[in-house]
Order: C-alpha cells, then structure tokens, then sequence
C-alpha cells in the first residue's frame, strides 16, 4: 500500500509543476489578461445622439484612387447629460461590430448592387486627424454641471483604387468613463 500512494504523490507532483515549466519557459507562448470595471452610474445620452446620421460629402472617386488614401473628412458631436456627479469624465468607446478585421475601420454596408467599392469609414478623434480603430475609446471629456459633448469625426478610406456607389457604415458606441 505505501509503495502505491508514493507513485500516486510522484505523479501528482509531476503533473502539477509540468505546466507551470512549460508556461515559463515555452518559447512561441504568451497570454492575455482582461481586467476592467463597470459601473453602475451612467449619464443619458441626449435625443438625436443616440442614433446619429452623418453625412460624408459627395466626392470624385479621384480623390481615392489608392490604397490608404483618405477624404471627406467630416465632424460630429455626441452629447450627454445626467451626469451622476460620481463620474468625471467620458468618452465613447466604437466596438469591432461591422469591422474591417485588416484595418480596423467600418466596412461598406450599402446593398450590393450599389455599393461603393474598396472603400471604409474611418472615425478619427475629437482632434479630426488622428485615426480612431474601431475597438478603441476616444479621447475623454470632462463633464461639468452633469454634462459634456465629445467630438469625433468620420472620413472615407481606401483599400484600393475605389469605384463609384454608395457608402453606408454603421459603427455602434458605448459610453465609457475614467
């Protein structure tokens, strides 16, 4: 019976140090940790924000004839109120749904037949130059007296020489606080 559980304590033993050699020393290996917070405090999106439509200007396919190329910039606020006086600042933060995994920009959603082609939407920052991935939140905003207005932007983004259509995006936010 002794000669038994030893062989059981050597192989328990064995099994639990295997792993933690491997995660220190595999090379090719790595991890990634999550952490965050929620909250239950929020502010109110105001009435027209919430579901916004911006307009890009109408431009010349000319003016996006390669890959990286950018026009048509155009600004839009997004305003709260009902701050609780908890929260100081915020900012939105644009989530990967509809997104070009390569760039990270919105894809074209207009209906096929119609569409736009080897063009995106990019979104830029309260500054309007600085590119804004989507899966990234903007720059934060203090609130003051419970509200605030956070600037972003939106232009066209070609991932090759582009053709005419229509060029619909959609990118969905969600209000974030430090």
């Amino acid at each position: 019976m002794k000669k038994q559980i030893s062989h059981l304590m050597i192989a328990l033993m064995g099994v639990s140090v295997a792993p933690m050699v491997f995660a220190q020393s595999a090379p090719g290996t790595g991890q990634v940790t999550f952490n965050g917070q929620l909250t239950s405090e929020t502010c109110q999106i105001n009435t027209g924000d919430e579901d916004k439509t911006v307009m890009l200007p109408t431009l010349s396919t000319q003016s996006l004839a390669a890959a990286g190329q950018t026009a048509g910039s155009t600004m839009f606020d997004i305003s709260v109120s009902a701050c609780p006086s908890e929260l100081t600042s915020v900012a939105a933060h644009f989530e990967t749904t509809n997104m070009n995994p390569d760039t990270r920009n919105a894809i074209n959603q207009a209906p096929e037949a119609d569409a736009a082609k080897n063009v995106e939407v990019q979104l830029l920052d309260r500054d309007g130059t600085n590119a804004l991935l989507l899966g990234s939140t903007g720059t934060a905003v203090p609130i003051q007296n419970g509200e605030a207005t956070m600037s972003y932007g939106g232009q066209y983004y070609a991932t090759d020489a582009t053709t005419a259509g229509k060029v619909t995006a959609i990118v969905r936010y969600t209000l974030a606080y430090q």
